[in-house]
């Protein structure tokens, strides 16, 4: 693990290590597939635009293309033999990959979708501001961003017990961080969950949404089914009767 790395040490570093993203596509991970359920499940209907940060060589670009036919999919990356293996095995007219770090001038277009698969714990503390500034620009109303992250406990026992797993940059992704990220990007955590990959809570999945009418949403009269309303009458009726009692027994006891 290098301390102090700079942009150089990092592109190598992935460069070298490219042959494990190939096997990730080819063999089955588990670390993947949880994390694609997890992407169509809380993704909006039917995308337009779609954005993966660190898509390494293509292989969940590849999937959302498929799934969603009809949007524009862009992967992006530090790693320039990534980025050239991916264009070779997916890229299409509607699949994109491109050689970058994300900042406010990376794109401006606008995406119904964001996705970092076990990447935002290798983006530096000194380059967040940067990342979550690009995010707050780029990220639709109502859009929203899919993190999948080790947990801090996870690191902390890769750290000890398998060191050479770890990589030029592993943050802890702590609620302390989330919760930056979302006030940074104007986005509200709607789902977050430990995930059991390899080990009990090894992993995390974290969801966020942009909302800039959330008020107008939230207080909209909204319909009340002929069901909804007798449960209602019925509950009335029991909290009214169970106020009853309530006050009966304060009144005995406290005189």
């Amino acid at each position: 693990m290098i301390e102090t790395p700079n942009r150089e040490n990092v592109v190598s570093y992935y460069d070298e290590h490219v042959k494990n993203k190939l096997n990730d596509y080819i063999v089955v991970n588990p670390r993947i597939e949880f994390g694609w359920d997890t992407i169509k499940r809380f993704t909006p209907s039917s995308p337009a635009r779609v954005l993966e940060v660190g898509c390494g060589m293509g292989n969940i670009c590849s999937r959302m293309r498929k799934y969603w036919p009809n949007a524009v999919i862009t992967g992006i990356d530090i790693s320039t033999m990534s980025i050239q293996i991916a264009q070779k095995l997916f890229g299409d007219s509607k699949l994109n990959f491109k050689e970058s770090i994300l900042t406010t001038d990376t794109f401006n277009e606008q995406f119904d979708l964001i996705i970092f698969m076990d990447v935002y714990e290798h983006i530096a503390v000194t380059d967040r501001p940067a990342v979550h500034a690009g995010l707050a620009k780029i990220l639709r109303n109502k859009g929203r961003i899919v993190l999948t992250v080790p947990t801090p406990a996870n690191l902390k026992w890769s750290l000890v017990n398998k060191p050479e797993t770890m990589q030029p940059v592993d943050e802890h992704i702590s609620f302390d961080v989330i919760g930056k990220l979302a006030a940074d990007t104007g986005t509200e955590v709607i789902f977050y969950e430990l995930k059991n990959v390899w080990n009990v809570g090894d992993y995390a999945h974290i969801v966020l949404e942009k909302n800039d009418d959330f008020e107008a949403a939230f207080f909209h009269p909204k319909p009340v089914t002929a069901s909804q309303r007798s449960r209602r009458i019925f509950n009335k009726a029991v909290y009214k009767l169970g106020s009853f009692f309530r006050r009966y027994y304060v009144r005995k006891k406290l005189g």
